[in-house]
């Protein structure tokens, strides 16, 4: 057995900062404005695929692509999980999800998606996945405890590093 430093400890939960799209509904409010970019994945030295994202427009698909994939448009914003209660980046990268959110932000009866909550589920597995999103009555979320920390904490995530390859929720993420 390799012999560790006397300072280690086992991390028995990893903190999870980004939202991912499950099976059963789960319910979330954006908190910020979205950047828009581009992604595609590399392999890193350890021969793992590693995100790289660039800002719109992008053009071509790059030489160090994996398997030669073009990359895809995405959208990431800070959001607010009511299933775990606490603030996550989600980055999405379906259209059908990105189309919904954007009609209904043009709708004149929901209008802006930071005032109101969204559900949004998965079905399926590989090519055969498919995604729903629902917005949910206004609710009272602003008149609770959470929402002012919500927005408190919404306002450190730095959302750009993600272009530079950091990690959006540290002090100096590059």
């Amino acid at each position: 057995m390799t012999r560790l430093p006397e300072d280690y400890s086992f991390k028995e939960t990893q903190q999870n900062n980004y939202f991912k799209i499950q099976e059963e509904k789960q319910a979330f409010r954006i908190l910020t404005s979205p950047i828009i970019g581009y992604e595609y994945f590399k392999e890193d030295k350890d021969w793992k695929a590693k995100p790289v994202r660039q800002r719109a427009p992008f053009n071509g698909t790059p030489a160090d692509s994996l398997r030669n994939q073009a990359p895809k448009e995405f959208r990431a914003f800070v959001v607010y999980n009511h299933n775990e209660k606490k603030i996550q980046v989600m980055e999405i990268t379906q259209r059908t999800l990105m189309k919904s959110i954007i009609d209904f932000s043009q709708s004149k009866d929901w209008g802006d998606p930071k005032q109101y909550d969204l559900e949004i589920s998965r079905t399926g597995k590989g090519t055969d996945t498919r995604y729903s999103i629902t917005p949910l009555p206004k609710s009272r979320f602003e008149n609770d405890e959470a929402w002012g920390e919500a927005i408190n904490e919404a306002e450190k995530v730095n959302l750009e590093a993600l272009f530079e390859g950091g990690n959006p929720f540290d002090e100096n993420p590059f």
